[in-house]
């Protein structure tokens, strides 16, 4: 599993590539996989701090990949918070 410390790390990296990048949608596309990073540390460490909201976070993730109307990033960033959270409570992938 990656850390918090990796993630952060990954998007601080990310957002110092697109300092040095000219074409605006390239700068757009990591800029916004920076965010999802830092979002994605930021809820896991929530979720190690409080095993009963990590149980909840679970329900809740596999709740919304059953929407439709989640787009391929929403889905994406929602499954990796998923994984990480069975990570962190032992489980194996349903």
């Amino acid at each position: 599993m990656t850390s918090v410390e990796e993630l952060r790390a990954e998007a601080r990296r990310l957002m110092e590539a697109v300092a040095a990048i000219s074409d605006p949608h390239t700068k757009q596309e990591l800029a916004e996989r920076a965010v999802e990073l830092s979002q994605r540390a930021e809820a896991l460490e929530k979720a190690i701090a409080d095993p009963w909201t990590l149980r909840a976070n679970i329900d809740r993730y596999r709740s919304l990949l059953t929407s439709r109307t989640l787009s391929d990033g929403q889905r994406r960033i929602i499954e990796e918070l998923l994984a990480d959270a069975e990570r962190l409570l032992g489980k194996k992938d349903p």
